[in-house]
């Protein structure tokens, strides 16, 4: 596009006369607002920066560069720092490149990153019951033992120094640890919107700040999609409890009745005897079934919270344990019009990884949206899924959503 071009999609979408000066001058009084936080007294990228006069579209192209945070090509024709800028420490260049600006740079400042990484475990089933791991890099990994430990009883007198040491009746005093590692590795979640700048300016609430919540609830939703039912691939790279869980896979076998609820619960019991509840994940349809299910003394096993058997409950329970609806599992399943029940003990075994809480970028500079009017949004998390043990999970396949 030439510069003329761009000169008059300007006037049309400010209603102002222009020319290439002018608009210049109007990106070098943005700047300058930018870089009133962060201490510099200088950045002159219009008529005063010293070198022959360049295009317009040079001129942008640089500006777009900087505001990302990355070298501009022609900084010593074209920009005149001062050199207390240059001198600028790595945080105060994390500012400039972070602000809160409609304008460019991070919608979010890194104060915000938490308030928003919240709303995001609001919307996130999975989320609220796994143990949250900080992480500081990529990757973070944990040293687990599967078990091969006994404790045995030593009879008095008895010399066991020797390591081959036996008793008649059997026991062994040496065992062998099985040690094993459970890696949590963060991935990048990401949703992009674009939005035109007349609806940014007109706007009330403003649209940045309602689209905080709305990246939340998608980001969450997508979150537990991947660790219910991810496939584990390169565009779905966390590996869901559906395909995780193969030690404890039930299925329904006839008319889906209490006991098959009864066995997928205890099955993790069996594996996790000291879990203090085993949380039922369900989508809504697979509740519903749930609802009409009554035991031997036709009582409803599905109790909603302050009801008999759950006061003081905030979540409705079924067998006595926690249910937690969650409409990111598939119902496509089978046949086509299955669901499936996941349980575990997630308290202890289930680790949701942080490493960055979610974080909304922006910048009115890039190509095309520049050209139209327009700011992108994008805003990114970057968090992992993993569990120690899977035979402390249990999944019940061939649940009737009807």
């Amino acid at each position: 596009m030439h510069d003329h071009e761009l000169i008059s999609l300007l006037e049309k979408a400010t209603g102002l006369a222009l020319n290439e000066e002018t608009v210049k001058s109007l990106i070098d009084d943005r700047l300058a607002g930018l870089l009133a936080a962060t201490s510099p007294r200088r950045l002159a990228l219009g008529a005063e920066a010293p070198g022959p006069a360049l295009g317009l579209s040079r001129f942008l192209g640089e500006v777009r560069r900087l505001g990302m945070g990355q070298p501009g090509r022609h900084a010593d024709e074209l920009v005149r720092v001062e050199p207390n800028f240059k001198q600028m420490l790595p945080h105060q260049a994390k500012d400039l490149r972070e602000g809160l600006s409609s304008a460019g740079g991070y919608l979010a400042p890194a104060e915000q990153a938490g308030e928003v990484l919240n709303l995001l475990g609001n919307f996130s089933a999975v989320k609220s019951l796994c143990r949250e791991v900080p992480m500081r890099s990529h990757q973070i990994t944990f040293p687990t033992l599967a078990g091969g430990l006994s404790a045995y009883w030593v009879p008095e007198a008895s010399d066991t120094s020797n390591p081959d040491y036996d008793q008649a009746d059997g026991f062994t005093p040496r065992g062998d640890a099985n040690f094993g590692q459970m890696a949590i590795t963060a991935q990048v979640l990401a949703v992009k919107v674009v939005v035109s700048n007349q609806l940014l300016d007109d706007s009330d609430p403003k649209v940045d700040q309602v689209l905080g919540q709305i990246f939340a609830e998608t980001l969450a939703a997508a979150f537990d999609r991947a660790c219910l039912a991810g496939a584990g691939a390169a565009t779905d790279p966390i590996s869901g409890l559906l395909t995780r869980i193969t030690s404890n896979a039930l299925t329904v076998t006839g008319d889906f009745g209490f006991d098959h609820l009864a066995d997928l619960i205890f099955k993790v019991y069996e594996n996790a005897p000291h879990a203090l509840e085993a949380p039922v994940i369900g989508h809504a349809k697979a509740e519903k079934m749930l609802m009409k299910l009554k035991d031997d003394q036709g009582d409803y096993i599905y109790r909603q919270p302050g009801q008999p058997r759950a006061e003081g409950d905030t979540r409705p329970r079924v067998w006595g344990e926690p249910f937690v609806r969650d409409p990111n599992l598939p119902i496509n399943l089978g046949a086509g019009s299955e669901t499936a029940l996941i349980a575990g003990d997630f308290a202890t075994s289930a680790f949701v990884g942080l490493r960055q809480g979610l974080v909304i970028k922006t910048n009115p500079w890039a190509e095309p949206y520049f050209s139209y009017n327009q700011t992108c949004f994008l805003a990114e998390a970057r968090l992992g899924f993993a569990i120690s043990d899977e035979k402390r999970f249990a999944k019940l396949g061939g649940v009737p959503t009807a």
